[in-house]
């Protein structure tokens, strides 16, 4: 969604492009994701013959349910930040204590940037997070973009607008819970044993079958551990986790 975006604004004459991104919640995935975001969007730019742009990255901390309760809240807040920052995302869009609640007061939202900022302030000098858990997600997630980008090409013909359109129609490209009506909504999520996100229903979505194991096999080992068999119970438990101060929905 970001890369069509940014091509689209590229196309109109903008030379500031901002792409952006939701927090997942599994820190190793969300590092990868703005890293892979960054690389991705060069790499499409640049195909589509564009060079003349400045690109930077946001990061939205949880856009889902919070936790009532105030310093649970933070917590939620403060792996945000740490994310956003060991991932080199330029912006963050912070959150506040008073999610859960209602429109934050701007004492909350002052809260919110304060607890965000003190994060920062902790691991900025600290070195760049590079594991092997990072990489493989990040090699995941350029695979699944290519998968999907390329068919979004070729369904425009080379234009990226119109093949964004018929993605949409078609359910090549699709958003999870997405209220619009042109979207699908067939292709669900659901998180493995580590809170990573995979993909229990693709859709329509043009995904390799190799990659489409490898999500199977992350299902499978999460249901192996809760002894439940894989269904759309767990995306329920997972959409209500991190409000109950969880990040995966396992049963009680």
């Amino acid at each position: 969604m970001a890369l069509i975006e940014g091509l689209l604004a590229l196309q109109q004459g903008v030379k500031c492009i901002t792409l952006g991104y939701g927090q997942a919640g599994n820190l190793a995935q969300d590092i990868a994701a703005i890293r892979s975001l960054r690389k991705l969007a060069h790499h499409y730019f640049a195909g589509f013959g564009h060079g003349d742009y400045v690109l930077s990255t946001v990061f939205h901390q949880w856009m889902g349910g919070f936790p009532e309760n105030e310093a649970q809240a933070y917590s939620v807040i403060a792996l945000g930040a740490a994310a956003a920052k060991f991932a080199g995302a330029t912006k963050i869009i912070a959150k506040t204590p008073h999610e859960a609640s209602g429109v934050p007061t701007m004492e909350a939202n002052r809260a919110g940037l304060q607890a965000t900022r003190q994060m920062i302030n902790m691991i900025g000098d600290q070195k760049p997070l590079d594991t092997r858990e990072i990489d493989q997600e990040v090699d995941i997630i350029e695979r699944e973009v290519h998968a999907v980008m390329q068919k979004v090409i070729f369904l425009g013909g080379g234009d990226i607008g119109r093949g964004a359109v018929l993605a949409f129609e078609s359910g090549v490209v699709d958003v999870p819970f997405a209220p619009a009506k042109i979207n699908a909504g067939r292709m669900t999520p659901v998180r493995d044993n580590h809170g990573a996100i995979r993909v229990f229903d693709h859709g329509s979505i043009p995904l390799p079958e190799d990659i489409l194991a490898f999500h199977r096999e992350k299902i499978a080992e999460r249901a192996a551990v809760e002894g439940r068999d894989a269904s759309f119970e767990m995306v329920v438990d997972d959409v209500r986790a991190i409000s109950s101060s969880n990040l995966i929905g396992r049963p009680a």
